[in-house]
């Protein structure tokens, strides 16, 4: 059973916002926060954020964003990977060895 809290934050109500400003992050006390929703609509349309919590493992969850605002060509955002070590829960980069193997357990998983 997967032992994390997920918090939703509002989207930046801005016209333009940078991909730090969407970024899931692990609070002091251990809970995942993540920012999901739309922002004031405007002439051009509305900033908007959706992300999307998935358990790859017990230890793994992924956290996908896509954040659009006035600008964007492309999404801002990405795909977040947070780890549960023996002293609460760590981002950690898609190659890291933990993660890989999450990934590869969980498409084995679905495809079964």
């Amino acid at each position: 059973m997967l032992n994390l809290t997920v918090e939703t934050n509002e989207c930046p109500d801005d016209t333009y916002f940078k991909t730090k400003d969407v970024s899931p992050w692990v609070d002091i006390d251990g809970v995942l926060q993540v920012v999901d929703g739309r922002g004031t609509r405007r002439s051009w349309g509305e900033p908007s954020v959706s992300s999307t919590v998935t358990q790859l493992t017990d230890t793994v969850v992924q956290v996908d964003v896509v954040g659009w605002h006035k600008h964007t060509i492309s999404p801002v955002g990405g795909c977040y990977y947070f780890v549960l070590l023996t002293n609460g829960w760590e981002r950690k980069m898609g190659s890291a060895k933990v993660v890989k193997a999450a990934k590869a357990a969980y498409e084995t998983l679905k495809v079964a």
